[in-house]
C-alpha cells in the first residue's frame, strides 16, 4: 500500500514537474499559477518529493513559483532519493537547502545527517540524536539504522521496538530497506563502525528456542546480498536469533560492503 502510494505520488510530481519546465519557456503565464497559494504550495511539495532537480528548476520558472518554493511545508516533505549523487556537492544552495529540510523536521534529509554524523563525521552523539529524530517520524530507514545501533551498545530492548516499528511500516518486507542502506552506505567514508555484538557474545540475546540450533536450521541462506528475502530467517526462528544475526549482518556490511556473513558466526 505504502510503495503504491509513493508510486502515485512520484508519477504526480513527474507530470507536475514536466508542467514547470514547460513554463520556462512560455510567453504567457502558466495555468497552474492561477492556483490559490495554498494549492500551488501543496503542488511544489509533490514536485520536492519527487526531485530536488525539479524543485530547482520550479524556483526558476517564475517569481510566484520562487516565493512559493520558499514554504516551510515544502521543505518538510522534500525527498533526495538521489542524495547519493549529491553527497559531495559543494553547492551551498544544495547544502542550505538540506538545512532547511532538517530545520523542518524533514524525516529523510534527519536521517541522512544521521549517517553522515554517525559514520562518516564520528560524531557519534549527534548523529545518533538525527536519527532519533528521523525514526521518531516514522522512517523506515532511520527505524532500522538507529534500531541496530541501540541492540549493538547494549539496549536490545528499545532497538528491538525500533526494528519493528520498521517491520510493521514496510508490512514485513525488509529486503528493500536493507539495500537502500546498503547502496547509501556505499557513497559514505565510513570511519565509525559497530563491533560489540561481533566481540563479545555475552551481549547477545540467548536463543529462545527449545531446542538446540533449531533457529540455525530455519536460516534460508547465508547473506543476503545474492536474492536478498523478506523472510530470510524463516518462521521459526526465535526473535532473539532473528535480531542477533541481522545486527551481524549490518556490521559486516558497515566493515565489508557486503552483507554476507559465515555460518560459525550466527
Amino acid at each position: 500500500m505504502a510503495g503504491s502510494l509513493k508510486r502515485k505520488s512520484q508519477v504526480l510530481g513527474s507530470q507536475i514537474s514536466r508542467t514547470i519546465k514547460m513554463a520556462r519557456f512560455s510567453a504567457s503565464p502558466p495555468p497552474i499559477e492561477s492556483l490559490p497559494n495554498d494549492l500551488l504550495i501543496e503542488v511544489l511539495a509533490k514536485v520536492a518529493a519527487c526531485s530536488f532537480t525539479d524543485l530547482v528548476h520550479a524556483k526558476l520558472a517564475t517569481k510566484k513559483f520562487l516565493e512559493a518554493s520558499s514554504h516551510n511545508y515544502i521543505f518538510q516533505h522534500a525527498s533526495l532519493e538521489n542524495f547519493h549523487k549529491l553527497l559531495w556537492n559543494n553547492s551551498k544552495e544544495f547544502w542550505s537547502f538540506m538545512e532547511k529540510c532538517n530545520n523542518n523536521g524533514n524525516p529523510e534529509t534527519l536521517y541522512r545527517k544521521g549517517m553522515l554524523e554517525f559514520f562518516t563525521h564520528c560524531r557519534e552523539a549527534s548523529g545518533m540524536a538525527y536519527l532519533k529524530l528521523s525514526a521518531q517520524k516514522g522512517y523506515p530507514d532511520a527505524c532500522y539504522v538507529y534500531g541496530i545501533i541501540l541492540y549493538a551498545t547494549s539496549m536490545e530492548d528499545e532497538g528491538v521496538k525500533f526494528l519493528k516499528i520498521c517491520e510493521e511500516k514496510l508490512e514485513f518486507k525488509l529486503a528493500e530497506c536493507r539495500r537502500r542502506i546498503k547502496e547509501f552506505v556505499c557513497y559514505l567514508w565510513v570511519e565509525s563502525k559497530i563491533y560489540v555484538l561481533e566481540n563479545d557474545s555475552s551481549d547477545r540475546r540467548s536463543c529462545e528456542s527449545v531446542i538446540k540450533n533449531c533457529c540455525k536450521k530455519n536460516v534460508r541462506r547465508i547473506g543476503w546480498d545474492r536474492n536478498d528475502e523478506d523472510d530470510y530467517y524463516g518462521e521459526h526462528t526465535c526473535q532473539a536469533c532473528k535480531w542477533n544475526g541481522e545486527v551481524l549482518r549490518f556490521c559486516n556490511m558497515l566493515r565489508t560492503g557486503s552483507y554476507d556473513i559465515m555460518e560459525g558466526d550466527l
